[in-house]
């Protein structure tokens, strides 16, 4: 059997790709076009990672690789991308002379993620890294009518060449190390390595730039400025494909360093421990949507680390499972946050007021996607939690689990305080009811099922992140 039909989701990337700057050629409705282009190459994307997800094949001497994990990642940054192109819409929020450019430069930061998740060498993994992250330091300060925008968007760069220039010191250590850049090879030399300071350095400093991408603290500070900073489609995209990749590629280097039970992973438990409580405690002082769903974020990255924490394939197949999930609902948030700010600027919780009657369907959304984060049954964040906690106590860690569970019931505070402005409270001014059209509708109805679906019925998705978890070194 041919081996070429398995890059089925790279063709679709090429063939998007040209179909945007094509677009951005013509001189007359560049932006639209560039749009449609964006919206028909995000399907086709998404249906080319469907069709290869049982395929596998090892291309450039086993330096990319097609395998479950890498086509399940996929198909998670693909959904990311489509719906970050339906929220960023007309482009209202961009500066005028970049709404077309908006939607290239989210392709190959997707092309970027992709990438990430199919090779298995550490310098084609650093330079993918660099691509999906340069294409957003580009986007985030050009947002439009928002000072903060790119002050944030410097913040951003900044941050981010200090973690590359990191990552790429640990990388250099590794390297030296071991003697090879191949994943698979590193995997079976590193337990033969003796447990000297070098290793735990150089896999420290080399799972920063993808610590940083999950706002796992201490690498957190930049995501408050730049949720509030960027514009909302480029907040989405960052908040959902950027963290399903960055959650995935972390599963993967954590797997192959086989270093369990030592003080890297006690590291990663304190750092799961402190993000989730920092990100809960910050966020109930929070007014705007954006910047609670930053330190929310940070506070799902703890989540997520619990599992990592356990190094087992249950550990790896539940952070794996909880990334999907993380993405459908916080996905479906950054919908309501868009919609409630089409006029581009950031909603408040006052914003909120009345919005069951100015818009039910965007109310309900909202209600699903918050309760899901929270973690209360049946929607999915409830179930994704369960299977993390589950991993992690296997494992012993008992008081990380119940750090967890402390501050998944405090989350449930500020969540809802968002339900009672949408809810119960009386708008300030004249109401004005929220424009939807077909696809913010059919967005809201599909993420609101998925979310719903996947805790009644998980099996399905999670026998694929088991499957994912199992190909891993």
């Amino acid at each position: 059997m041919s081996r070429w039909p398995a890059f089925l989701p790279e063709a679709a990337l090429a063939v998007t790709g040209l179909l945007i700057f094509a677009a951005l050629m013509s001189d007359r409705h560049r932006e639209r076009w560039s749009r449609r282009a964006a919206r028909v190459g995000g399907v086709l994307l998404l249906a080319a990672c469907l069709v290869t997800l049982d395929r596998s094949a090892d291309v450039f001497w086993v330096t990319y690789r097609v395998d479950t994990f890498s086509q399940l990642v996929k198909l998670a940054v693909a959904v990311g991308f489509l719906v970050s192109v339906f929220i960023v819409g007309d482009g209202t929020g961009q500066r005028d002379d970049a709404r077309g450019e908006v939607f290239f430069f989210l392709l190959t930061s997707a092309a970027g993620l992709m990438v990430m998740a199919s090779t298995v060498e550490l310098l084609a993994l650093y330079l993918a890294l660099e691509i999906a992250s340069f294409s957003l330091f580009v986007l985030v300060p050009l947002r439009e009518g928002f000072p903060l925008g790119k002050e944030a968007g410097l913040k951003f760069l900044v941050v981010g060449l200090a973690a590359s220039a990191v990552t790429l010191f640990g990388l250099s250590i590794l390297i030296g190390l071991t003697g090879t850049t191949k994943l698979d090879v590193m995997a079976e030399v590193l337990p033969q390595v003796p447990a000297q300071p070098a290793v735990f350095f150089g896999l420290g400093l080399f799972l920063a730039g993808f610590l940083f991408k999950l706002a796992l603290f201490p690498f957190h500070f930049w995501a408050p400025d730049v949720y509030e900073g960027a514009s909302h489609g480029v907040a989405a995209f960052v908040a959902t494909a950027s963290k399903m990749a960055a959650i995935a590629l972390l599963a993967r280097l954590l797997a192959l360093t086989q270093l369990g039970g030592t003080m890297l992973v006690v590291a990663l438990a304190l750092a799961a421990a402190v993000s989730m409580t920092l990100g809960n405690l910050v966020a109930i002082i929070q007014r705007d949507i954006k910047r609670m769903l930053a330190y929310s974020a940070i506070s799902q990255a703890g989540y997520v680390a619990v599992g990592l924490v356990a190094f087992t394939q249950d550990g790896f197949a539940a952070a794996i499972f909880y990334g999907v999930l993380y993405l459908l609902m916080n996905a479906a948030a950054f919908l309501v946050v868009a919609k409630v700010g089409a006029d581009g600027t950031n909603p408040s919780l006052d914003d909120l007021r009345g919005l069951h009657r100015r818009s039910p369907l965007l109310a309900a959304t909202l209600l699903l996607a918050l309760f899901a984060l929270a973690g209360v049954p049946p929607t999915s964040g409830f179930i994704g939690k369960w299977f993390l906690f589950r991993a992690a106590m296997a494992e012993g860690w008992w008081w990380l689990v119940l750090l967890g569970s402390i501050n998944a019931t405090i989350s449930v505070y500020y969540y809802l305080v968002v339900v009672k402005h949408a809810y119960l409270l009386e708008p300030e001014g004249e109401e004005k009811p929220v424009a939807l059209t077909w696809g913010d509708k059919a967005l809201c109805y599909g993420l609101s099922a998925a979310t719903l679906a996947l805790g009644v019925w998980p099996t399905p998705l999670y026998d694929w992140a088991v499957r994912a978890a199992s190909v891993l070194p």
